[in-house]
């Protein structure tokens, strides 16, 4: 199932894409449907025929509030190669709930100065508490997958050494969805093409077959020493081609959209705005 997130005239609500249309879930949040005993067993037992449509509508990103977010660095042997730092084990940092923002939604430039970079990625949304997962397990704890596009200040990460909260964390810097797909809907999460666009031009593209640590690899590593709860999400990281590592670089102006598409799962869309 395709669940998406979205606001409408009677406030915020959960909703099943089927075809064009969208149809309103029994759950009004997302945290509603994780707090069910079993979250994916209760989204298979809706009969989705039976749903009300919603009628107009803005989508939201398809996370529960003020969730868990989990960013791997470093993930993919071309992105590594052009940053030029090889890593012995998988690199983990958080970022802010604040910075999250939904399809469709601006990304502000926060200054002319600000060189704006992008990095598509494909994410994992956590379905039940996990903690001492181990490779064989650690996919009965994935309720589903995402499109995150992880947005860096990158002059700030070049001027300050270990400055991630304010390079990736600023509000806006983190476009998710469209949709949330469960995990069913993506039998191999091994084999899927990430790619981006800048303009409608390619930027990136890699395939998840290439990630130096794959998804279950990465759980079994973070949930060694920390607790994900349902609805977190963790990133697996960005292919090469990002912005910064051009010849020349190239950095986000406002009046740009960039795109970040996860091939099974979705495709993202955001403009930038000026934030001066």
């Amino acid at each position: 199932m395709r669940i998406a997130r979205f606001e409408d005239a009677s406030g915020t609500g959960v909703g099943a894409v089927t075809g064009e249309e969208l149809r309103r879930l029994p759950w009004r949040r997302l945290e509603d449907l994780f707090a069910e005993p079993d979250p994916a067993a209760a989204v298979r037992a809706v009969d989705t025929r039976r749903l009300a449509p919603v009628g107009e509508h803005r989508l939201l990103a398809p996370t529960v509030e003020r969730c868990q977010l989990v960013a791997t660095g470093g993930n993919y042997d071309d992105h590594v190669a052009e940053a030029g730092r090889a890593l012995a084990e998988p690199v983990f940092f958080s970022s802010l709930w604040t910075s999250i923002t939904g399809p469709g939604s601006a990304i502000v430039k926060p200054s002319a100065e600000t060189f704006l970079d992008y990095e598509v990625e494909f994410a994992v949304v956590i379905g039940k508490r996990a903690t001492k997962l181990t490779p064989e397990t650690a996919l009965d704890a994935v309720f589903g997958y995402t499109v995150t596009n992880d947005i860096s200040a990158r002059d700030v990460m070049a001027g300050t050494k270990l400055q991630i909260v304010l390079s990736k964390s600023l509000d806006t810097f983190w476009p998710v969805g469209p949709h949330l797909v469960t995990a069913d809907e993506v039998p191999d999460p091994g084999r899927l093409g990430v790619t981006s666009a800048l303009n409608g031009e390619p930027r990136q593209s890699g395939n998840t077959s290439r990630l130096i640590w794959d998804v279950p690899a990465l759980l079994s590593k973070l949930t060694a020493s920390i607790t994900l709860h349902p609805g977190d999400i963790v990133t697996t990281g960005t292919p090469g081609g990002v912005g910064y590592h051009r010849t020349p670089p190239e950095s986000m102006k406002p009046g740009d959209v960039i795109t970040a598409a996860v091939e099974g799962v979705g495709v993202l869309s955001n403009h930038v705005i000026a934030g001066w």
